[in-house]
């Protein structure tokens, strides 16, 4: 018979709760502890396995090119005040608001202004990407304005805003910066409320940037300055003030999402404007063709991967 072959025995060393060495050896292990082994060892192998069918998050796009190129976008539409000797409105290619609503998962926002003679004329926003990129646009202007990209129509707007008296205000400031104190303490006066009806009726007070958005006073003859109101820092709604060469001030809003929204001012509501896409059964009209708000999908999305 062959000479039986020892088998090596392992021993290991560990400290107890004493700091006395101890020995410790694998055989020492009784049979109920084994199968509890072999179950940790599957329980890992089986948590990398899942982990490993779980694909990434997609990555997000640089915020600067992002930026950069909503702004060429942007550029790229034509806007004209309609009528005798029609108006050319320009593109503010710095934004006035680079901005986002986590609240709503949108992680990137724009705003730009169209201007005549200094005086804001046309407000856009671009949010999203990809398949989801939106371009949203509202007439700031009492004239019609015309919108065309690459040669086409794009829209006609309506008139886009309604100018209403502010009472209780101060007679306008000589200084430019006491002017732009005084809008905002103007400005603030107001409180705003946004609201959704569907699936079920929800309220989202405002928060008013008390810095306007533009202008910096004084760049017209008769200064107006833009205030949004946001959520996160999404405008929802604009707020238009001027300070009139007769010493007197005016108001006006302008919706930035198709939700209603409800102003107060100094306590008393001044607006109920009704959404921008009715319910069913509320009696009211949808909008038009000619609507002084529109959201576009734009080529650039539909050509997205």
């Amino acid at each position: 018979m062959g000479t039986a072959i020892a088998q090596p025995r392992f021993v290991f060393y560990r400290m107890d709760l004493t700091g006395r060495s101890v020995v410790w050896d694998p055989s020492m292990l009784n049979s109920r502890c084994k199968p509890i082994l072999i179950c940790i060892v599957v329980n890992v192998f089986a948590a990398v396995a899942c982990s490993q069918d779980i694909p990434a998050e997609p990555q997000l796009p640089d915020r600067k090119e992002w930026l950069s190129q909503r702004a060429l976008e942007f550029a790229s539409y034509r806007f004209e005040i309609e009528g005798a000797g029609r108006k050319l409105l320009t593109f503010e290619p710095k934004p006035v608001l680079d901005w986002s609503n986590p609240e709503r998962n949108t992680f990137f926002g724009v705003t730009f202004v169209w201007t005549r003679e200094g005086r804001p004329e046309l407000i856009g926003s671009a949010y999203g990407r990809g398949r989801s990129l939106r371009h949203e646009f509202h007439s700031l202007s009492t004239e019609p304005i015309v919108a065309e990209r690459s040669g086409n129509r794009v829209h006609r707007f309506q008139p886009g805003i309604e100018w209403r008296e502010l009472a209780g205000a101060p007679e306008p400031a000589a200084s430019s910066a006491s002017r732009l104190t005084q809008m905002r303490r103007q400005a603030e006066r107001f409180e705003m409320t946004m609201i959704f009806r569907r699936p079920v009726e929800s309220h989202h007070p405002l928060r008013l940037l008390t810095r306007p958005a533009y202008p910096l006073p004084g760049t017209a003859v008769n200064e107006v300055a833009l205030f949004l109101f946001v959520q996160g820092t999404d405008p929802e709604c604009v707020l238009l003030l001027e300070a009139k060469s007769d010493k007197t001030w005016r108001y006006a809003f302008a919706r930035q999402n198709e939700g209603s929204l409800q102003a107060n001012l100094d306590g008393k509501q001044v607006l109920d404007m009704p959404p921008h896409w009715p319910l069913p059964g509320s009696g009211l009209p949808p909008p038009g063709s000619e609507s002084a708000y529109i959201t576009v999908t734009p080529p650039e999305a539909k050509a997205a991967p």
